[in-house]
């Protein structure tokens, strides 16, 4: 399984928390970015051939990959079907858009659909409109809900849902109150993420002059017990830390991510990885566009060592439910390294943060909010 991720950059407003790059939309802005796109995919186009590997997923997110007008789509979705050799729609397993609620219409949808895409990724954050302002979203509560059931009228079978917790203005009985909004509706797939504060961020920014008091760590860690206890008993499944789903519907694309698998990423900021190499597209559209326009690229890479490569599959498998088989870890590696983490992981065991199952090892469910501490443990320095 490898992916194609396609990033659009334009967004009509910003969420008060995003560190994504992102810039206003405006046509002439969005026409350059298209034609430089172009000639990314096609310049790039060997990068599966090079790694013995095709393609099954598509992912366009962004910023707000829904304000592009369905021909824009097209003309890239054909450009990435023709350089890659893909040939129908049946040999992309999974074909995500992000949308944002309040640019969906019927006619929008169909077209969406008619373009191959078959898997819906729709921006809600909450169902409380004073947390959508604050947030400053564009939608609201009822156009949220309005969005994923005109979806559901115009075909769309897969459908995923953010939505964020820990954040001062949500109490437990809102949190319970969106979860029991998510369950209503019954969306095959939810992302539930944690508010992060990122520097250089409105939020950030408010966070650094004492504006905005987060909440506490014990408060968030609460609220994400209720997140697991409450989707466990809906019968949806934790696959990720972040991530629940009904069975089977779990989301292939990012699933590639956490598996290490390759996967090639277009327009400013993307990151590709070809099982060796770590490239990333400069952050700015006219540097971006500029080099393109001479059949140049401004991206940076990092020739990942063996060390680097090890400790991104502990990071990556041991975000997953499943956890990391080790029989794959000391085949994939070095004695050495494998001796130095062997020595951690027997540690981690005693401590009770990890816990064996048959050849893998896995964090507890109950360990997840602090999985970042345990994983970096493991890594070997």
């Amino acid at each position: 399984m490898a992916g194609i991720y396609i990033h659009i950059p334009f967004c009509s407003q910003f969420c008060i928390y995003c560190d994504f790059y992102s810039i206003r939309n405006k046509k002439d802005r969005v026409e350059k970015y298209i034609a430089s796109l172009l000639c990314e995919i096609e310049q790039r186009s060997d990068f599966f051939k090079n790694c013995k590997i095709k393609p099954t997923t598509i992912y366009i997110g962004g910023g707000t990959p829904s304000l592009l007008s369905s021909d824009n789509l097209s003309k890239i979705v054909k450009s990435v079907y023709a350089q890659f050799g893909i040939d129908t729609f049946s040999q992309i397993q999974e074909f995500t858009i992000e949308v944002n609620p309040d640019d969906l219409t019927k006619d929008y949808l169909i077209q969406l659909k008619d373009i191959g895409i078959n898997r819906l990724s729709i921006g809600i954050q909450s169902f409380f409109d004073e947390d959508l302002l604050w947030m400053n979203r564009r939608h609201d509560s009822c156009k949220a809900i309005d969005a994923f059931f005109m979806a559901r009228d115009c075909g769309f079978t897969n459908i995923s849902i953010d939505l964020m917790f820990g954040f001062s203005l949500l109490t437990e009985q809102k949190l319970i109150a969106n979860l029991e909004r998510l369950i209503s509706i019954r969306p095959e797939h939810l992302s539930l993420y944690q508010l992060g504060i990122e520097k250089g961020t409105p939020l950030g920014k408010s966070y650094e002059c004492g504006e905005y008091v987060p909440l506490s760590d014990d408060n968030c860690s609460l609220q994400y017990s209720l997140i697991q206890n409450m989707l466990s008993k809906a019968g949806y499944i934790q696959y990720e830390i972040s991530n629940f789903s009904l069975p089977g519907k779990e989301a292939l694309h990012n699933s590639s991510y956490w598996e290490h698998k390759p996967y090639i990423g277009f327009g400013p900021s993307a990151h590709s990885f070809d099982g060796k190499i770590r490239s990333w597209n400069c952050s700015s559209l006219s540097k971006y566009c500029s080099f393109l326009q001479v059949g140049d690229r401004c991206f940076k890479c990092e020739n990942l060592s063996p060390r680097n490569i090890f400790n991104e599959k502990i990071m990556l498998s041991l975000r997953r439910t499943v956890g990391a088989d080790l029989q794959v870890l000391r085949n994939g590696t070095s004695p050495e390294i494998y001796s130095l983490f062997q020595q951690q992981l027997e540690n981690a065991l005693k401590r009770g943060e990890v816990i064996m199952d048959g050849n893998k090892i896995k964090i507890p469910p109950d360990r997840f909010f602090v999985s970042d501490g345990i994983i970096r443990d493991l890594m070997v320095v």
